[in-house]
């Protein structure tokens, strides 16, 4: 992300879904960024709103008209001339078919095909806020394998589609064991899992969907570490580790504590204002940590958040 003026051109970003397709249009050569797949949308006038912005883009543009736009994520992002602010919504009401109505090229595409085209590099957090549900699970106390497919069973009976497997007092084999020993259930529920480890080298031996860094593993590297095609998530708790995580290209972050918890007694929760100032500044996806219960989701989101992550709320001690 090249750094650039730090005044931000607001831009409404619509992501137009039809059960698992999106719709797309390709940039045309006389644009910036040509040859590109984009979301569709505009600038957003004076006195309007995302929504109405929205509304007249896809009026203007594909030719439709559409209702219930819903926050996906808001992505602030430096170009080397020009800084942009994106109000990222999605619906999946609308009426009509769309078409190029300026003569682009418009096409619906599987969710699973997106990885492969090509976007503006700002379009890289709406990827991964599509690709990522809305709560995270974090495991807790276990006693062997077949307690753990039992209370990973009863996490995704919740709905919950992604689970973090985190344990600190793991040797690198037994961290291996269990994570074979749940894949079978990832699959099963069509779940994603991420191994809490900085032995990224794990990669290489289980096909999980990602890494999640602690804090203090952030600082091990200086660039990313995995491939792309894996999904990096890291854990901080203020603007230095923000930076960091940004730093290494994570997909997304945890932050926290966002209210008080009593695995850390000694931290103070940011509390949701300040959550959602840091939020406002991240190019990615981010999950509210800390305190989290089911409850909270609707909340969360409210201020910026993909969703929440939590143990207690999900996992059966």
């Amino acid at each position: 992300m090249s750094k650039g003026s730090s005044e931000f051109v607001e831009i409404a970003v619509g992501v137009l879904r039809c059960e698992d397709e999106v719709c797309l249009s390709l940039r045309q050569k006389h644009q910036s960024h040509s040859d590109k797949w984009e979301f569709p949308g505009g600038k957003v006038e004076a006195g309007e709103t995302v929504e109405q912005a929205l509304k007249r883009e896809f009026i203007e543009e594909l030719g439709i008209d559409t209702d219930n736009w819903q926050a996906l994520i808001v992505i602030p992002w430096h170009y080397e001339n020009v800084s942009v602010r994106l109000h990222v919504y999605q619906t999946y009401e609308f009426t009509g078919r769309p078409i190029g109505v300026e003569g682009q090229v418009v096409r619906w595409f599987d969710k699973s095909e997106l990885r492969a085209l090509s976007f503006p590099e700002a379009n890289q957090g709406i990827l991964t806020a599509l690709e990522l549900p809305d709560q995270m699970a974090i495991t807790g106390r276990f006693d062997n394998q077949d307690d753990l497919r039992e209370k990973v069973s009863n996490v995704f009976s919740k709905g919950v589609k992604c689970l973090q497997l985190r344990e600190k007092s793991f040797t690198d084999s037994e961290f291996l064991y269990y994570a074979q020993a749940v894949l079978p259930l990832i699959h099963q529920h069509q779940a994603k899992l991420l191994l809490n480890t900085r032995k990224i080298q794990i990669l290489n031996e289980v096909d999980v969907d990602g890494i999640q860094l602690s804090s203090k593993a952030l600082f091990d590297f200086e660039s990313r570490p995995i491939p792309k095609d894996k999904l990096l998530g890291a854990s901080v708790h203020n603007c230095e580790e923000i930076q960091q995580a940004l730093k290494i290209d994570a997909d997304f972050l945890l932050l926290s504590p966002v209210l008080f918890t009593q695995t850390h007694p000694d931290m103070k929760g940011l509390g949701w204002q300040a959550f959602k100032e840091l939020v406002n500044a991240c190019p990615v996806p981010v999950y509210a940590l800390g305190g989290m219960q089911e409850q909270h989701l609707r909340v969360a989101k409210q201020n910026g958040a993909q969703g929440i992550a939590a143990i207690g709320s999900f996992w059966c001690e």
